[in-house]
């Protein structure tokens, strides 16, 4: 490694896992002759220059590829934070495939989900139908699987614990959650806003009957109904240039999925996506030949996969 007495310290200071350890050497020995050609230090180096080597030398597999660009980004950010003479964020502003496409499916955070949600939708406090739209997200965002969701009863929501009590499973209620939740769980009205009203005439209608969550104005709503009712307030806004982002009940239950795994592996649990893909075939038949194609290794290809998007994931929002 060029400059090894640097880099050895951020791999002391990075991680104690050995084959995190590894991965970092073998990231670093991907530049060092890049570097000795410069006699510089790849974190002292612009994206320009950086670029074209990224794209010849780092992109092998898709898992290590954006392993690899997740260590060397660490790696820039730790020397510019400890003063490091010439560190610039070069690394940082490098593009790598599927980055921006995640950028714009995705969200990084409750926080980051409750704003996409404020462009959108009806404050909270209106207490229109928009409400219901919000907590589907949010149980999407959850993990709840989409044909759950509207089957979920207000006895379910468990506001002293925080968590939504389904089928069996605990799913949590977010804080930036609890506001939508509170309104579909005890409003027996919600404001209705019609187009031929003025904006100052208040019209407050009884909620369909029952005692689901998803409950608007009409009949409970389909999975159909939903999905075409989000998917129009998405392309408007969209089109009015509120937001890029481009969600759906997939693309939110995988930001979840996301967010709750990096917050496992801060804490220090290994990544593991083998639940998640038991969840994803669980109910459903595959056309599976004998030999290596089994279901057990189309449960493993699921787990890669996310595996790798994940990665991307949080090369997109580091």
């Amino acid at each position: 490694m060029f400059n090894s007495n640097l880099k050895e310290k951020f791999i002391k200071a990075y991680t104690t896992s050995i084959s995190l350890r590894e991965a970092c050497v073998s990231a670093f020995n991907v530049f060092e002759k890049y570097e000795s050609e410069w006699g510089a230090d790849l974190c002292t180096k612009s994206a320009e220059e950086l670029q074209p080597i990224v794209d010849a030398s780092v992109g092998f597999r898709a898992r290590s590829k954006h392993l690899r660009m997740r260590i060397l980004c660490d790696y820039v950010k730790w020397c510019m934070k400890n003063g490091e003479p010439g560190a610039c964020d070069g690394m940082l502003r490098v593009q790598i495939s599927g980055v921006e496409k995640m950028r714009q499916q995705t969200v990084t955070s409750p926080l980051h989900l409750q704003v996409y949600l404020n462009k959108i939708f009806a404050p909270e406090n209106e207490e229109t139908t928009d409400n219901i739209y919000r907590c589907f997200y949010w149980l999407a965002y959850a993990g709840m699987e989409e044909e759950e969701i509207l089957k979920v009863r207000i006895s379910e929501v468990d506001f002293s614990n925080m968590t939504v009590k389904h089928n069996g499973k605990e799913y949590p209620i977010y804080r930036e959650a609890l506001r939508a939740f509170k309104n579909c769980v005890n409003l027996t009205q919600f404001l209705y806003k019609h187009p031929n009203y003025s904006s100052d005439k208040i019209v407050y209608k009884d909620r369909a009957p029952g005692d689901t969550v998803i409950r608007g104005l009409k009949a409970p709503p389909s999975t159909q109904t939903v999905r075409v009712e989000l998917s129009r307030r998405s392309k408007e806004a969209i089109e009015s240039g509120i937001t890029d982002l481009k969600l759906s009940y997939f693309r939110v239950w995988l930001s979840g999925l996301f967010y709750r795994m990096y917050e496992r592996e801060l804490a220090g649990f290994p990544v593991d996506f083998s639940s998640a893909a038991a969840q994803f075939m669980d109910g459903k038949s595959y056309k599976l030949e004998s030999g290596r194609n089994t279901r057990e290794a189309y449960q493993r290809k699921v787990a890669k996969g996310y595996f790798e998007d994940y990665e991307i994931w949080k090369m997109t929002f580091a």
